[in-house]
C-alpha cells in the first residue's frame, strides 16, 4: 500500500484534501491575521539552522502572520527569516499540521517600483503596495 503521506509532502491540494479527511473543518478553518502558527523551541532551532549565507537574519521575524488574503483556502504562510538573496525561510500550516520551508521570493509586482513581499507561487494576486 502506497504511503499517504509521501504525496501530501509535495502537493498542496492532495495535502488539503487528506487534511480535510482527518480533522474537522473547524480545526482547519482558522483566521490568518494572528500568530495561531505556534512555532516550536525545534522548529526555531532548525530555521535558525539552515545556512542562509553571509546577509541572512540572525534571528526570527517577530510578530509574522498569514499574508495572504483574508479567508483563503488552503495552508497559511508566515515568514520566518531572510536568507541571502531571494530565499525566505516560512513556516506553512493548515489546521495544527505545520512545516517549515524554503521558498524563493516572488518576482511578480504590482507597480514598477513595487515587488511582491510573498513567495513564488503564492495563490491569488500580489499585493497592493502598502499606503500607511
Amino acid at each position: 500500500m502506497a504511503d499517504p503521506l509521501k504525496p501530501a509532502a509535495s502537493d498542496p491540494s492532495y495535502r488539503t484534501a487528506l487534511l480535510t479527511r482527518l480533522f474537522k473543518p473547524e480545526e482547519l478553518d482558522l483566521p490568518c491575521a494572528r500568530d495561531d502558527h505556534h512555532l516550536t523551541a525545534q522548529q526555531k532551532a532548525t530555521a535558525l539552522a539552515i545556512d542562509g549565507g553571509p546577509d541572512a537574519d540572525e534571528d526570527i521575524t517577530p510578530g509574522s502572520w498569514c499574508p495572504l488574503r483574508p479567508h483563503h483556502s488552503g495552508p497559511h504562510y508566515a515568514l520566518l527569516r531572510y536568507l541571502t538573496g531571494d530565499k525566505v525561510v516560512w513556516i506553512r500550516w493548515l489546521g495544527p499540521v505545520n512545516e517549515l520551508v524554503t521558498l524563493t521570493d516572488c518576482t511578480r509586482s504590482t507597480t514598477h517600483d513595487h515587488t511582491c513581499p510573498l513567495f513564488t507561487g503564492h495563490p491569488g494576486t500580489c499585493p497592493p503596495p502598502r499606503t500607511d
